[in-house]
């Protein structure tokens, strides 16, 4: 009987340790696919938009973004427009999805400055991320742009 208790609580020392691994394990993969995805890369954003309710090309935006590590699973995303201004947002990444967290910035077109609320999600891949952006404001819209980036 008593080696039967014994038995008993080393089992469930051992549960308990596994537990405990199987949690930092978990956190620790979270922590990597924030990790394996920061960097610098380079960035091209390019789509369609709609102006004062004309559709047109929007004019193609290049630059460098940096991915930092924030937390287990957000980053702060900076971006800077190679002939523009820099801008940051902080986004989540749980596995190959990153969702950018909604923030404002001026988007030139056709010579206009534009304020809009940029909000876009996409994935993670080994050295690319895709993102479809969304622009919301009051006169310049668009709601699939693509935002390419790739790890320099």
């Amino acid at each position: 009987m008593k080696n039967l208790f014994r038995i008993n609580r080393v089992l469930a020392a051992q549960a308990k340790m596994m537990v405990a691994l199987l949690v930092m394990l978990a956190c620790m993969a979270c922590r990597n696919q924030v990790e394996q995805a920061a960097g610098t890369y380079s960035y091209k954003i390019s789509g369609r938009v709609t102006v004062l309710g004309v559709e047109q090309a929007l004019t193609d935006e290049i630059g460098t973004m940096e991915i930092l590590p924030n937390t287990t699973n957000s980053a702060v995303v900076t971006f800077n427009a190679l002939r523009g201004p820099a801008y940051y947002t902080t986004a989540k990444i749980n596995g190959k999805q990153i969702v950018l967290n909604p923030f404002e910035r001026e988007v030139t077109q056709s010579a206009v400055e534009y304020g809009v609320t940029v909000s876009g999600d996409g994935t993670v891949y080994d050295q690319t991320i895709l993102i479809t952006l969304r622009y919301s404001g009051t006169s310049l819209n668009a709601d699939s742009l693509l935002l390419l980036c790739k790890k320099n």
